[in-house]
């Protein structure tokens, strides 16, 4: 496996299944802005509450293959093992990115546990062997990784894009972003704001 994040924001994504699982990972999809078009004969109540709040589209009718061809990224969560694998099979075939909950090596896609503080995110797989390990491994990185991050990166962002509009050569870039990511930056963020500082008066900006 490659591990690699990709922007869905623009691609259809299709869960081929309305049961509890399904409703897990829409509720995955949702963290990330991404609204999922739903295919079942029937759905979990949670998920109909969630199309009538406009956060999922619900195809009511077993999957075929003309749901899922224009779909980026597929998930197969049905429970009809012959059918998830036939579709498995034909998606990979046309390839499509899929993910086969129940057997990993059906599908060329998996989803990792994820942890997230505002721009910064960490995921965790083990390629299958334990999604349980995955989660404990995750939760563990969340208490590491505290709130403190999520301002602490923003910070980073901002530093990063000044240097990039108005410090033309390389070595001075790479010691203002060794510097901004010093732990002191972190931990104090009032010494985030004398880096701005510093940097505006020694590159002000055009």
């Amino acid at each position: 496996m490659f591990p690699i994040m990709i922007d869905l924001s623009e691609q259809k994504v299709v869960i081929a299944g309305g049961g509890p699982i399904a409703f897990h990972k829409t509720e995955n999809l949702l963290r990330f802005g991404i609204q999922p078009h739903i295919v079942s004969p029937d759905f979990h109540p949670s998920i109909e509450q969630l199309a009538l709040e406009g956060k999922a589209v619900l195809h009511r009718k077993k999957v075929e293959w003309s749901d899922l061809e224009d779909a980026f990224l597929i998930m197969l969560v049905t429970d009809d093992k012959e059918a998830n694998a036939k579709m498995a099979e034909l998606a990979v075939r046309h390839g499509k990115l899929v993910v086969h909950a129940e057997h990993n090596d059906l599908g060329n896609a998996q989803i990792p546990a994820v942890m997230m503080r505002g721009k910064l995110m960490i995921s965790v797989s083990t390629s299958g062997a334990s999604p349980s390990l995955s989660t404990q491994i995750r939760n563990q990185l969340e208490e590491e990784f505290d709130e403190r991050y999520e301002a602490y990166v923003d910070f980073l962002y901002e530093v990063r894009q000044y240097i990039k509009r108005h410090i033309p050569e390389r070595s001075e870039r790479r010691k203002w972003l060794k510097r901004a990511a010093e732990n002191d930056y972190l931990e104090y963020p009032e010494k985030r704001k004398q880096y701005m500082a510093d940097l505006e008066m020694q590159y002000p900006a055009l």
